[in-house]
C-alpha cells in the first residue's frame, strides 16, 4: 500500500530536521514557518477553498467567517450550478441605527436595489446581473443585492491552520515546504546568511513547479474544451 497523501504539520517538522540535521530546540521556530509557509501556499498557489452555506440578513449583508483570508466568490444554485454574483465596489455599505436596531435609510441611498444596465438592444452590455455584491474588508461584511433573508454559497481561501486539531498538508507540499525552511533559517543562523539568495531561488522554483503542476490540464480537459468551441455553423 502506498503512503498517504496527507501528513501533518508536525510531522512534515520534524522529517525536515532529521533530513538536514537540525537541531531539535529549534523545533518551534520551524514549526511558526512552516504555517507561514502554508498560509503563503493557501493563499496564492492551492486550489483548495472553503465552501460555505451562509446567511444573508434582512439587510442584505453577510457575516464573514473568522477564518476567511481571501474571497472567491458568492453564488446561488441555479440549473444545478452556481450561479457568481458580480462585483460593485460602488455599492452603498452603510446602515442606519435607530433605536438600537440596526436598519436602512433609503433618503441616505442605503438599501436602495443597484441600477442595471441596458441588457437589450445594440446598447447591450455584459456584468449585468440579478445578484451584485460589494465587500467592506475592513467591517469585515459582504453587502449583497438582490437576495435579502436567504442563503447563499460563500467560497473563500482560509489560511488551512486548524488551531482545534492537527493541521495537514498534501504530501507535494513538501517540495515546496522544505526548500522554504532551508530559506527561513538562514536569517537566524548565520553560517547560512551567504547562501540566502540561492536558497530563495530554490525556493521560488520549486513554487513555481508545484503550481504549474496543479494548473496544468490534462489531455481530457484540453479535448473538452477544444469539442465545447466547436459548432455545426460558422463562427463569427
Amino acid at each position: 500500500m502506498d503512503s498517504t497523501n496527507l501528513i501533518s504539520i508536525e510531522q512534515a517538522v520534524t522529517r525536515y530536521l532529521f533530513k538536514y540535521k537540525r537541531m531539535v530546540e529549534d523545533y518551534p521556530i520551524y514549526l511558526e514557518h512552516a504555517g507561514d509557509c502554508l498560509r503563503e501556499f493557501m493563499t496564492y498557489d492551492s486550489k483548495e477553498y472553503c465552501s460555505e452555506k451562509v446567511a444573508v440578513s434582512s439587510l442584505g449583508i453577510i457575516e464573514m467567517p473568522d477564518d476567511l483570508l481571501a474571497f472567491k466568490g458568492v453564488y446561488v444554485a441555479k440549473d444545478g450550478e452556481w450561479w457568481s454574483f458580480t462585483e460593485r465596489p460602488d455599492k452603498v455599505n452603510t446602515t442606519t441605527e435607530t433605536g438600537g436596531v440596526e436598519t436602512h435609510d433609503s433618503t441616505f441611498g442605503e438599501g436602495v436595489n443597484v441600477k442595471d444596465g441596458i441588457s437589450t438592444t445594440y446598447g447591450a452590455r455584459g456584468a449585468v446581473n440579478e445578484y451584485y455584491y460589494m465587500i467592506d474588508w475592513k467591517a469585515r461584511r459582504i453587502f449583497c443585492d438582490g437576495i435579502v433573508s436567504d442563503t447563499v454559497l460563500l467560497k473563500y481561501v482560509s489560511s488551512g491552520i486548524n488551531f482545534s486539531g492537527t493541521t495537514y498538508i498534501p504530501e507535494y507540499l513538501i517540495e515546496v515546504h522544505d526548500p522554504y525552511l532551508r530559506w527561513m533559517e538562514c536569517f537566524w543562523i548565520d553560517k547560512y546568511l551567504r547562501f540566502a539568495r540561492e536558497r530563495e531561488q530554490n525556493f521560488v522554483n520549486a513554487r513555481i513547479k508545484v503550481r504549474n503542476r496543479l494548473n496544468a490540464l490534462s489531455k481530457e480537459q484540453w479535448q473538452d474544451i477544444i469539442w465545447g468551441s466547436l459548432t455545426q455553423t460558422p463562427k463569427r
